[in-house]
């Protein structure tokens, strides 16, 4: 009789964990892929390896992937790019300066102009509002 498998193991079990610095990707075997930061992807590992396995993969990949509150996915992935817009902007970042092409992954709409190379349409937008601002434009009073 087999040993019973951690629900790590059962999640992972056809799919490869990489890591690179800082950076995790998890590709699943016919099933997408998506990438965290270590820091977000350890305690996850840990409190899966805690949990018995249900037997249904769907259904361990789904709780494991549960447990990573901030990823960026690729299209078609079970687990959704998630997390608050300005850390999932962070692991964008990281993920540009590792080396990823992030053409290739869902990011949310927000963030969009980080695929296309374009200016930042926040920043964009703060410049304009100063440039709007009356008081920014009157001459000091003497």
């Amino acid at each position: 009789m087999a040993a019973q498998k951690n629900l790590f193991e059962a999640a992972t079990g056809q799919a490869r964990v990489i890591k690179q610095g800082d950076l995790i990707q998890i590709v699943i075997d016919g099933g997408g892929a998506f990438v965290t930061t270590l820091e977000e992807f350890m305690p996850a590992r840990k409190w899966a390896e805690r949990k018995a396995a249900s037997g249904n993969r769907v259904t361990d990949r789904g709780r494991f992937f549960e447990q990573i509150a901030v990823l960026i996915s690729r299209p078609g992935t079970q687990a959704a790019t998630r997390g608050p817009i300005k850390a999932v902007e962070a692991l964008a970042r990281k993920m540009k300066a590792g080396g990823y092409e992030l053409g290739d992954w869902a990011l949310p709409p927000e963030l969009r102009f980080m695929q296309t190379g374009e200016e930042d349409p926040r920043e964009i937008k703060k410049v304009s509002e100063l440039k709007a601002d009356p008081k920014s434009e009157q001459p000091p009073e003497s």
